[in-house]
């Protein structure tokens, strides 16, 4: 695997998360500047803007049916239409920050996690507040849906990842591994493992039942963000010391690694035939990047 860069983009705040549309045509922003921006991945066009919330984006995804999720630090979700536009819907809830959010690969379900500790589910057709999960003892900074739309895994402040059974919205386990704030999770493609990242410089895999299997520490230290490659066989992260870092999944180690951002990475994403990843910084820039296999 390489990375080959491809272009930078802007916005006029720090990036939080970027995510790829469904058919790859379309990159979609998250910005503390309150916008989201559309971007086309042929050449980099900013195509549209998603104006409405009242502070900092912290999240954007693409839901199934091509429409786009928000959350955000004025403490709401919204639905907005693919095309872009005004926000169709608004899901109001939390009662702090909602600095993490994911949608669901098929289906209507969005999940955030907010500073209030707790972790919400949603319905994006109606808008409908589907549950209030609660049980983590700080605030919660990521969240992540597995790709069967089954399990959700959360982790915050109280140095745990948890994860939930969507169906009976239980918990399913607790996992003390990190010695601090959990930062990034995600579910592999498959559902074969999920990944963690803390700001113990901890990346940590398990098994979706929650089995410990394998974990590495970069020296570095601080890790904020992590994605499977659609193949599964690597992940990628993104840290504090502004490196992408590039990791094969079995056996869990280092390939290479980065440095284009000139600070924290909040995000990492992949398109859906792995072909680009896109990488979100505190330095107000998205790098985009052709993957080389």
């Amino acid at each position: 695997m390489k990375l080959e860069w491809v272009r930078s983009l802007t916005h006029n705040n720090a990036v939080y998360w970027s995510a790829f549309s469904a058919d790859g045509k379309r990159l979609a922003t998250a910005s503390l500047d309150n916008n989201v921006k559309l971007w086309s991945t042929e050449d980099g066009t900013h195509v549209g803007t998603l104006k409405g919330h009242g502070d900092g984006v912290t999240f954007v995804g693409f839901l199934a049916d091509g429409r786009i999720a928000t959350a955000a630090l004025d403490r709401s979700v919204r639905v907005w239409p693919a095309e872009g536009g005004t926000a169709t819907t608004t899901m109001l809830g939390h009662q702090d920050y909602v600095p993490a959010g994911a949608v669901a690969r098929t289906g209507t379900l969005i999940v955030s996690g907010g500073f209030d500790k707790t972790v919400r589910l949603w319905d994006a057709q109606t808008g409908a507040a589907l549950a209030v999960l609660t049980g983590h003892e700080a605030q919660v900074q990521c969240v992540a849906i597995s790709s069967n739309g089954k399990l959700v895994a959360s982790g915050g402040e109280d140095n745990t990842v948890r994860l939930w059974d969507v169906e009976s919205r239980s918990l399913l386990k607790t996992i003390n591994s990190h010695t601090r704030t959990v930062e990034g999770v995600a579910f592999a493609p498959d559902d074969s493992a999920c990944a963690s990242v803390g700001a113990d410089g901890g990346l940590k895999l398990w098994s979706a039942k929650g089995d410990a299997v394998a974990s590495v520490e970069v020296p570095s230290g601080k890790l904020k963000s992590v994605v499977f490659a659609p193949d599964a066989k690597t992940l990628v992260t993104g840290g504090l010391d502004g490196a992408v870092r590039c990791w094969s999944v079995s056996p869990l180690r280092e390939l290479f690694h980065v440095r284009q951002h000139r600070n924290t990475v909040y995000g990492v994403a992949f398109s859906s035939d792995g072909k680009l990843l896109a990488s979100s910084g505190f330095d107000r820039t998205i790098h985009v990047w052709a993957v080389q296999q």
